[in-house]
């Protein structure tokens, strides 16, 4: 699999914001979970698949984070341009909830914003998530 990756030394609240010019899987992993991700091991991660951009993450806390943005799958690459910054802390800034979010992780990060979980269509929270 072809990925785009940058790493972060990042604090906690800092943002990263990801732009993407596609739909794609755009993952926050430490680096633990990015040597597992590219050995085909199980590992965690923050994110999962967007569709809208700009993607961005919270961070919960201190380390070296890094931004994984999949180009598509092995049987099917997809040229995917990304571009990365880190933020500093804002607290009007709400991370980006993935596609693929679990519900109750949307019901969640909607209820914590203090919005109507039934009129709102906008992302906004990252799911974690393990594969392997």
């Amino acid at each position: 699999m072809k990925f785009l990756y940058q790493s972060f030394e990042a604090k906690r609240k800092e943002i990263i914001e990801v732009e993407i010019d596609r739909s794609t899987k755009v993952r926050f992993m430490t680096g633990r979970n990015l040597k597992a991700y590219r050995q085909g091991r199980t590992f965690s991660y923050h994110g999962g698949l967007f569709e809208e951009s700009p993607v961005r993450f919270v961070v919960p806390f201190d380390s070296v984070w890094t931004v994984v943005v999949e180009k598509g799958t092995y049987a099917n690459p997809e040229e995917v341009h990304a571009q990365c910054k880190l933020l500093n802390p804002n607290n009007k800034v709400r991370s980006s909830i993935a596609v693929d979010a679990p519900p109750s992780v949307r019901e969640h990060e909607l209820a914590e914003a203090g919005e109507d979980i039934a009129d709102h269509t906008a992302e906004l929270g990252a799911a974690s998530k393990s594969e392997g």
